[in-house]
């Protein structure tokens, strides 16, 4: 066995060992997207090899982020894969140690964090000095508690400007670490993605922007043919608290499904978590792991949850 990093070409067998694994396709576009269109960086990926063969796979996508106020580089976790042939070899902990050697030492990369699942929680715990930040929880509300409105002030947008970035930077600048949210990331993880569609909708008073709302639709698992709603950034600060109101009576009539939940995450640690609460939303849906892989220099912030900022767009899964 062989590890060694990724080379053009070698994503038609990480494709095809995608498939394998989960039994589901991985759209070339998406991966393309991902690991090679992504503004902070591309192709952090060590893969494993029998010969000709690709049996283990670990990949992290690069993530500017603010830390304590300067810009540091991170990388959120994502597909991990071992061929089921192969399995119980210990694959998956050498592709990530050695990963992880080249990503602190060789590119200063200041946390490896992400959101791992049932399957893998144990191992980054366990074996790879990761640290639980801790759960987050959803927050829902059901759409026919709120009265659908149409508002004026509301639009839809196509693209993200600095003044979309500024905006949710002053949202957020409580937390000392968190993604930086400039227009290029912005564009690229909502406007460009190949395979999600992201409603995003703008309020503006005489022509000024007071706020945004990215939402993503998704097939109910409890009411066929019902799409709930989940805002996937919130990009709108405390002072700006009617805004919310606003927001969701106008998304209610614009996507008209009284029968659909309205999902979002947001910090209990959030100075707009009251606003949420007040509106209506309670904690519910399955909660999700938070761990991080800090750098020692920065563990006290790091490894404290009320020092992060997180919101559905950061996973890979919304």
């Amino acid at each position: 066995m062989e590890i060694r990093d990724y080379k053009p070409g070698d994503e038609n067998q990480i494709l095809s060992l995608f498939e394998l694994v989960f039994g589901k396709p991985m759209q070339p576009a998406y991966w393309k997207w991902r690991f090679n269109d992504n503004p902070a960086g591309k192709h952090m990926i060590k893969l494993m090899w029998e010969n000709n063969q690709l049996i283990g796979h670990y990949a992290v996508s690069p993530v500017s982020f603010s830390l304590e106020g300067k810009r540091e580089l991170s990388t959120l976790s994502m597909t991990t894969m071992t061929h089921p042939e192969f399995g119980g070899l210990g694959i998956f902990g050498l592709l990530a140690n050695a990963l992880y050697n080249q990503l602190e030492n060789e590119l200063n990369v200041k946390a490896i964090w992400g959101f791992p699942n049932n399957n893998s929680h144990y191992g980054f715990i366990k074996n790879l000095k990761w640290l639980n930040l801790g759960q987050q929880s959803h927050l829902i509300i059901k759409a026919n508690r709120i009265k659908a409105e149409s508002s004026l002030q509301i639009n839809t947008f196509q693209k993200f400007e600095d003044e979309h970035a500024n905006l949710i930077s002053k949202a957020c600048d409580q937390f000392q670490v968190k993604v930086l949210r400039d227009k290029d990331y912005l564009n690229w993880r909502y406007v460009q993605s190949p395979t999600s569609v992201y409603e995003k909708f703008e309020y503006r008073m005489h022509d000024e922007l007071q706020g945004f709302l990215v939402v993503k639709k998704y097939p109910s698992s409890l009411n066929p043919g019902v799409y709930d709603l989940y805002l996937t950034e919130i990009g709108f600060p405390k002072e700006s608290a009617g805004l919310l109101k606003s927001f969701l009576s106008h998304i209610v009539s614009f996507y008209g499904q009284p029968e659909a939940t309205i999902n979002t995450w947001i910090s209990l640690f959030d100075n707009r978590y009251i606003l949420f609460e007040k509106a209506g939303f309670e904690p519910g849906g399955k909660p999700t792991y938070v761990g991080v892989r800090p750098h020692p220099d920065h563990k006290d912030v790091l490894s404290d949850l009320r020092n992060w900022y997180f919101s559905y767009g950061d996973s890979d899964v919304y």
